[in-house]
Parts: C-alpha cells; structure tokens; sequence
C-alpha cells in the first residue's frame, strides 16, 4: 500500500509541485490584498472624516447664498423684509439699484454679521429642506474622492432633527462627526453610515483577486490539460508499440510457415506424391488468407479513422444476423466442451442497417467471448427490445477485466495481453471496430465486468436510428 502511494506520488510530483506554487502564490495574492483592503478602508474614513470637517462652512455658505438670493429683485423697486430676531420682528428694505441698506443703520458689514449671526443660531431644518441637505452632503463627500451614496442624519442639542435621508436606521451608524460645538449656539452632530461600503472598498480588490484566480485556474488547467495529454501520448506510444510487436508476430508466423511449405516444395517437390503437394499447396493458401483478413482489418480501422467506411443499409432482420453469427462460433465452442445459448424475444426485429457489417461486429465481440475463456466457453446471447431500441446481450464466463481495462478496452491498438505475451491472438482492433461500426448504425455499446467472474457486452440500437 505505502509502495503504491510512493508510486503514484512520485509519478505526480510535477503537478503536485505546480500545484503547490500556484495556490502558494493565490494565498500570497490574497495576503496582499487583504492588506490593501485595510488601507483603502483608512484612506475611506479619512476622506469622510476631512468631508465632514467642511460641511458646517458649506452649509454656512450654501444657506447664506440663498437667503441673498430671496433678498435680490429683478427690477429697481424698493423691496422689504421682515425677519424674526430674538428681539423681535425687524423690516429690512433694500432697493437692486442702492449699495447699502437702508434699514437704519448705517455700517451694512454691522448688519450682514447680525444676519449671518441669527442664521448660525437657528436650526438646520428651519433653513435647509431634506433634498438640499442631502445634495450638499453627497457634493462634499465627492469633492473628497466618496463616490457612494450615504444615510445620513443630523443631531442637533442631542436630539435627531427632522433632516434625515430616506430609510436612515441610527443602528447602522459607523461615523459619527462633531460639526458645530457653542455654548451659545446649537450643538450639531452628523451621523453616517455606508450601505455599500463594504462593496465599494472592496471593489477593485476584488478585481484584482477575480483576476488572480482566473489566472491560476488557467494555469493549472493550462497544466493539467498539457499532464493528461502527456500520458495520453505515452500511453498511446505504449500501445502502438505494442501493436506493432503483435502485428509482427501475427504476420511473421504465417510468414514462416509458408517459407517452411515453399522450401519442402522447392526440394522434394518431384518426390512427392499429389495428396502431399495438395496438403502442402494447402497451408500455403490457408496462411495467406489468414494475411489478408489480418491486413483488411488494419484497412478497415484506416477507413474508419479517415470517415471513409459508409455503410451498405438495406433492411436487415437483427435476429438473424445474430443467429448467424452464433451459429459461426458453435463447432469451435463444443470442441473444447463448452456451449453457447441464444434466447431470442419473440418481436419484429426488422433494422436499416448493414449486414455485413453489422455481422462482423457481432462475430467480433462472440469472438472476444470465446477467446477470453480460459476453460470451457460458456457464452450467453440475448435479443429483445423495448419501445425504442433492440438490446443485445453477450455473456461470457472468461476471465473477466479490472478497472482499468475496461476504461481503454475500446481504445485503438490496445490488448488486455501486452508485449510477446501470445496467449491470444489479434493486435487490438476488434473492439474499436466493434464501437465505430455500431455508433456508425445509431447505437450505444457498454459492458461490465469483474475479474473471474466475466463480461457483458450490451448493445443499444436505436430503432428511429435505423430510419435516417
């Protein structure tokens, strides 16, 4: 077990290394950043705290501005205005056209301080409206570099004055700024708080970690992507290799025996009587055509890799076609004292499709199921269908498959008996054959298995798939 993981860990240090560096660099990234977020938080409250320093001279001046334009007439007529003082009701009069007022007094700078002075005293909400307050506070904060919008409120001698934004909860409060402090005049007191604060601060950190994490995920699936492609090479290089030693066996044994029954021809030809040279004549052709199914099965994979194997379809009945395929198979099954069983569902089993084809695909995986018993074949092969497809079962009770020869059994050139190992004969084509040409009739092939116990192949042919 320790062995096995010391295998596989070392078999996988690159990627565990990549994969190390990059979160070690993300959890870097991170760090910063969170770093960042702190002092942008800082920098946030100092911005507020300097915005609402000046509030007080804004609303001052903002205030001040309008009551002079109230003042102001379009036309020369004298104009008049009364006003409450703690000492009563005073009527100023003024005219567009005079430079000083003519209230009385003499010095106007003397009656502009008096003016301005009342104004401090009297409370904000007697001069200012909700909308007004709001926008002032909302210049001020962006003049300062605050791009979100606040709640906001005013408190003035303790109590909360009737300028407050919409939806204010004084529970939410995280700024709370001292705007006017008198022995004479009101205590003034500004209450804030951000609902978006958190998303604002965050906003370009959170760019900047989005960025971060997309780059990393890139990398690694760069990585992985390269680390599977790498084995899927090796792995492919291992089985060509492998292919081309089982090709050279299965092309060098007929080789052999023809040389053999050519060079006992060649010498001893004339002494032979025709039942020997016919025997002899015999192997020869026999070789060869063993060659050629071998060389036609490569072709046929060549084909099919290029998209250049197309099907005869014509109306073919599925129950017959693998009637004829077991039936190939019974002789060699009972000669070594096995047996092979074919239930057929009763039903119409009639498919567009091709026989020839379609054939050679079942023969192939009866083939497999012969092959792959170690002892006497006993092989099980079901027809029946359902509302939409015909579903075919072949059954062995042969050696079985692990997990992984499952996974590339359909895999092109692959053999469950790798390298010189000759104990079953073909070089890995069958089963490819097998899946191209039943997807090319609209179907699904599977199996399961399970060492020593045996395989089922099962086959799934689509009926409307026949109809295309």
């Amino acid at each position: 077990m320790l062995r096995r993981l010391a295998e596989n860990f070392k078999a996988n240090t690159n990627t565990a290394v990549l994969t190390a560096a990059v979160l070690g660099a993300l959890l870097l990234q991170l760090n910063l950043l969170s770093g960042q977020l702190e002092l942008q938080r800082q920098q946030f409250e100092q911005q507020v705290g300097t915005a609402s320093t000046s509030l007080n001279e804004r609303v001052r001046l903002y205030v001040r501005r309008k009551s002079v334009g109230l003042l102001k007439s379009s036309n020369t007529k004298d104009s008049t205005v009364t006003i409450n003082t703690p000492m009563g009701q005073t009527t100023l009069s003024w005219s567009s056209g005079q430079q000083e007022l003519t209230s009385g007094f003499g010095d106007s700078s003397m009656i502009s301080g008096f003016f301005e002075n009342f104004q401090n005293s009297l409370p904000w909400a007697a001069q200012l409206t909700d909308l007004e307050m709001d926008s002032i506070i909302t210049a001020q904060l962006k003049i300062n570099g605050v791009r979100t919008a606040p709640k906001w409120a005013i408190v003035e001698n303790g109590y909360l004055s009737q300028l407050v934004s919409q939806e204010f909860e004084p529970g939410q409060t995280t700024f709370n700024y001292v705007l006017a402090e008198s022995f004479f005049g009101p205590t003034r007191q500004l209450l804030l708080y951000f609902p978006s604060e958190r998303v604002y601060l965050a906003r370009s950190v959170y760019l900047s970690l989005i960025a971060s994490l997309l780059f990393s995920a890139v990398i690694l699936v760069a990585f992985f992507g390269v680390q599977r492609q790498g084995r899927k090479q090796k792995r492919l290089a291992l089985v060509k290799s492998d292919f081309i030693n089982n090709m050279s066996h299965e092309f060098k044994t007929p080789l052999a025996t023809i040389n053999l029954a050519v060079d006992a021809l060649m010498k001893n030809g004339e002494q032979m009587t025709p039942e020997q040279m016919q025997s002899y004549l015999s192997i020869v052709k026999k070789e060869n055509k063993r060659m050629n199914a071998q060389m036609e099965s490569v072709l046929q994979m060549s084909m099919l890799d290029k998209e250049e194997l197309t099907l005869d379809r014509s109306i073919i009945d599925v129950s017959e076609v693998l009637q004829e395929a077991v039936n190939h198979f019974k002789l060699a099954v009972e000669e070594r004292q096995g047996w092979i069983d074919l239930n057929l569902a009763q039903g119409n089993y009639q498919y567009f499709g091709d026989r020839t084809q379609f054939k050679s695909a079942l023969t192939n995986l009866i083939d497999n199921a012969v092959k792959y018993s170690e002892a006497s074949p006993r092989i099980s092969v079901q027809l029946s269908e359902s509302d939409t497809s015909f579903n075919i079962f072949i059954k062995d009770r042969g050696i079985g498959m692990d997990e992984d020869t499952q996974y590339q059994v359909f895999d092109r050139f692959y053999r469950a008996t790798k390298g010189n190992i000759h104990d079953v004969k073909g070089h890995g084509l069958g089963l490819s054959f097998v899946k191209d040409i039943i997807e090319k009739h609209g179907g699904v092939i599977s199996l399961k298995s399970q060492i020593g116990q045996g395989t089922t192949f099962t086959i799934e042919l689509n009926k409307n798939s026949g109809d295309d």
